[in-house]
């Protein structure tokens, strides 16, 4: 996938969850809350030291200290309500990314999975999110809002003071900015190499816990190990590296802009001698050159995360933009019942280089059954996943009642079609559950009747809850077996116009097997 990102898909997604409106509002909060520290607060002080204290004003001078407090606990409640806003928005936009990115996962083609790795998904999910929720609510606001906009207030407000100070400070912080900017373009490309190193020990992570029992029979895990840690050992190298290269722009900028103090005494100075100046203005200029020096830090401090979460937000605007299997071609709904289904010619491969199936033809009438029988890689499986329009034939043509069945949305063939896996899926939920999010309108008799077709009404009956146990949470309760059952259960309340059986009766016990066949049975007699 490209790196690039639109600015205007990045405000358009903004605008769609609601969140520019909250934006703005927090914007606005954080520069009152400037204007009030940075002018109001220091103006009571000047007027305080410079007034009040010399005319000797009781009054006057506790007007100002109470004005001053006001002030403060103003300005602390502001802080306190814009904190809060920005842990609050970036909190919703991580959880709103990646609801988006596991919704898109739903829908994207099959083919998307074949090309990326478990640890790319991984990385969307953790690493991604994470910065991509800090990129709008704390790290712009903490780079423009609280930095170079305090900056600018504190720059304007200097010029009133001493308009050359201001100046030569001004010239020095954008000198300074200028090399922080020459260099930080070094930092992207560190960043991608480091983001894919991520995505590698994700991956490596994600094999070692969905292949645990095959590590340890074969005894590799110290291999494992030993892979894992090299590859961190990358990590760790290439993050250093970055490192180096932010600490050295760090130590550049803050060479040149140390030379804003020495501007501040030396001019500043002068003019105190010249009884141009007061010496409450000049500590006042060494006061705010702290400031501007703390402010513009907000900025420069968050380039390298700023790239990070930039880049983060790139690539996850990239996925959401993957092409959906509803959108190869929006067919109309297949209403009739499946009378035939016809392969006609089909090639198909999924590397592009070698055929998977070739040149396969068939033709299966209704009420018909027939059997796909072939050594491992022969294309049964295949053959499947073409119906089910996971993918689609490179060469020939699948018909479904002697129509292209590209003329018809994916959805409503899935609705008509019924795929009964070797491997048990559970919903975690209870039995009922279990059956009724494939058909929400069966009731409870209904499900009952199917169970005891399925001579598995008895074996629930035993258990303590019942057809309201949790069979996801109390996984022993029921045999490999009998939670194959479940499956054959779902396509009997579904009713589906074709049922797919995949080996489904393979590593199962004689008695198992034996269930199973009855099921097998029961629902090709409908």
């Amino acid at each position: 996938m490209k790196s690039k990102i639109k600015l205007k898909q990045l405000q358009k997604m903004y605008q769609n969850i609601g969140y520019h409106k909250k934006f703005v509002g927090l914007f606005l909060l954080i520069i009152i809350t400037a204007v009030i520290e940075i002018i109001t607060v220091p103006y009571i002080v000047k007027q305080i030291l410079d007034v009040e204290i010399p005319e000797q004003n009781i009054k006057g001078l506790m007007v100002f200290v109470g004005l001053q407090i006001v002030m403060i606990l103003t300005q602390c409640y502001m802080v306190l309500e814009h904190c809060k806003m920005r842990c609050n928005l970036s909190r919703w936009i991580r959880g709103d990314l990646r609801n988006r990115i596991f919704e898109k996962l739903q829908k994207v083609r099959a083919k998307f999975f074949d090309e990326n790795e478990s640890g790319m998904i991984l990385q969307f999910l953790q690493d991604d999110t994470e910065k991509a929720g800090q990129l709008f609510p704390i790290i712009i606001t903490e780079m423009f809002v609280m930095g170079l906009a305090r900056f600018s207030i504190l720059i304007i407000f200097f010029m009133f003071i001493h308009l050359k100070i201001a100046l030569i400070i001004l010239a020095l912080y954008l000198l300074g900015l200028l090399v922080t900017i020459i260099w930080n373009r070094k930092t992207m490309t560190k960043i991608d190499e480091i983001r894919k190193i991520n995505m590698d020990v994700y991956t490596t992570i994600n094999e070692g816990i969905q292949s645990f029992l095959t590590i340890k029979t074969l005894g590799i895990i110290n291999y494992k190990i030993r892979d894992l840690e090299v590859k961190l050992e990358n990590y760790n190298s290439e993050s250093s590296k970055l490192e180096k290269i932010v600490s050295t722009y760090h130590g550049i900028f803050s060479f040149i802009t140390s030379f804003s103090m020495i501007a501040i005494i030396y001019f500043g100075g002068m003019d105190v001698l010249q009884a141009i100046m007061t010496y409450a203005e000049i500590m006042l200029m060494i006061d705010y050159a702290s400031y501007i020096e703390f402010e513009f830090n907000w900025f420069t401090k968050h380039l390298t995360d700023f790239n990070q979460a930039f880049y983060a937000h790139s690539k996850i605007l990239e996925l959401l933009e993957q092409t959906e299997e509803e959108d190869l071609k929006k067919g109309e709904k297949l209403t009739e019942k499946i009378t035939s289904i016809t392969f006609d010619k089909v090639s198909f491969s999924y590397n592009h280089t070698q055929k998977n199936i070739k040149d396969f033809s068939l033709s299966v009438a209704e009420n018909e059954k027939i059997a796909l029988i072939g050594k491992t890689g022969a294309g049964k499986t295949t053959v499947t996943n073409l119906l089910e329009r996971l993918y689609e034939p490179q060469q020939g043509e699948i018909r479904i009642n002697q129509t292209d069945y590209r003329n018809y949305s994916i959805s409503s063939i899935r609705d008509k079609i019924g795929y009964i896996m070797q491997e048990v899926q559970i919903v975690p939920n209870t039995i009922i559950d279990n059956i009724k999010y494939v058909n929400k309108k069966i009731t409870k008799e209904e499900i009952i009747k199917i169970f005891k077709e399925l001579k598995l009404h008895e074996k629930i009956m035993s258990l303590p809850k019942q057809y309201h146990t949790n069979i996801y949470e109390n996984p022993d309760v029921l045999s490999t077996g009998e939670r194959q059952i479940i499956n054959f259960a779902r396509i009997m309340a579904m009713a589906p116009d074709v049922i797919i059986l995949d080996e489904v009766t393979s590593s199962l016990s004689w008695e198992n097997e034996e269930l199973i066949k009855n099921a097998m049975d029961k629902i090709l007699q409908r």
